[in-house]
């Protein structure tokens, strides 16, 4: 019989081991279950959600997260309808269109962002009084927005509605799609202001077109339901422990960004390796600044009656949907 010398049985012994260990994480991921996430796009407003992937929160939940961003188009929702995709992340509003047109239940479960991410800015020279009310502010201005439809848009209609103003004649509204468009139109004087967000700020500034913001949709509009995840509502009742343990991650993922600033913002640049280190570093500091993200995963009903009445003002939606049939918080308990 052969006989091991200590050094050649310690290898072995380290042989085995990792054996061991490299069988029992190929055991594991065989018993992950695969979970489809869809996105509108690759945002930092997400941030929590990717953390979570990174640090295994998910896989040490039994989920292994497939995450495809479709870049808008609605195609991340109609994943989930066709059953392509398990959950998607963006705004719970369409979860009352999809209802509206007798579409395939779905519900929230957990929230990301209780805030909306856009601020106005405006161009340099053009004078905004800091002491002004926010309809004085506005009036008789140029405003670069995003498209009739949209978020943005959605939004400016319901300010000018609280505030008295006619979107006809007290302000001219210019559609653009795209962040690009609205600073090439305020650099160009088209435009007198714009609604934007990070990192279009800092870049607009660094640039010389517009001037720090003058007024937050965070702190006009509070509470905003505005980026959620969602899933179906047969899933959820199929499988509610699959559910139960998402949305555990996902709010282990939220605590960690809340406690670990630092290990999130080093995260935040291998998610997004091409952005300019301090166009990141002003998102950063503008989500922490504004309070966008909802560390506890709720979602107030207060948030829902905000985001349905803009929605409301701007046509999208023609009648009030009850807060139970687009919100399902029962897996926020303990």
């Amino acid at each position: 019989m052969t006989k091991l010398t200590r050094r050649q049985f310690g290898t072995a012994a380290l042989a085995l081991g990792a054996a061991s260990l490299a069988g029992g994480r190929l055991a594991r991921a065989a018993d992950l279950k695969t979970f489809t996430v869809t996105e509108p796009g690759h945002s930092v407003d997400s941030l929590p959600f990717y953390v979570g992937i990174k640090k295994g929160f998910y896989e040490e939940a039994g989920l292994k997260i497939e995450l495809v961003t479709t870049e808008g188009g609605g195609k991340h929702i109609a994943a989930v309808l066709s059953g392509d995709a398990d959950a998607y992340i963006g705004g719970p509003e369409h979860i009352a269109f999809v209802r509206a047109r007798g579409g395939m239940p779905l519900r929230a479960v957990v929230a990301l962002s209780n805030r909306a991410n856009a601020f106005l800015v405006a161009k340099t020279g053009v004078t905004i009084d800091p002491a002004a009310s926010f309809a004085d502010k506005i009036r008789g201005k140029k405003i670069a927005i995003g498209t009739r439809g949209g978020t943005g848009y959605s939004i400016m209609l319901y300010l000018l509605e609280r505030d008295g103003l006619d979107p006809r004649s007290d302000v001219t509204l210019i559609e653009i799609a795209t962040s690009a468009g609205q600073m090439a139109a305020v650099a160009a004087g088209t435009a007198d202001v714009a609604m934007v967000s990070e990192p279009t700020i800092a870049q607009g500034i660094k640039q010389g077109v517009w001037q720090a913001p003058f007024a937050s949709m965070p702190a006009e509009l509070g509470l905003f339901a505005w980026t959620t995840v969602n899933l179906p509502l047969s899933l959820i009742e199929s499988d509610p422990t699959l559910c139960k343990a998402m949305v555990d991650a996902t709010l282990k993922s939220l605590a960690y960004v809340r406690d670990e600033p630092d290990e999130a913002k080093e995260l935040a640049r291998q998610e997004f390796p091409t952005l300019p280190p301090d166009d990141l570093s002003a998102i950063l500091a503008s989500t922490i600044a504004n309070d966008m993200w909802q560390y506890d995963g709720a979602i107030p009903p207060e948030a829902w009656d905000k985001t349905q009445s803009i929605v409301r003002i701007a046509g999208l939606l023609k009648e009030d949907v009850p807060y139970d049939q687009v919100f399902d918080p029962r897996f926020l308990k303990g």
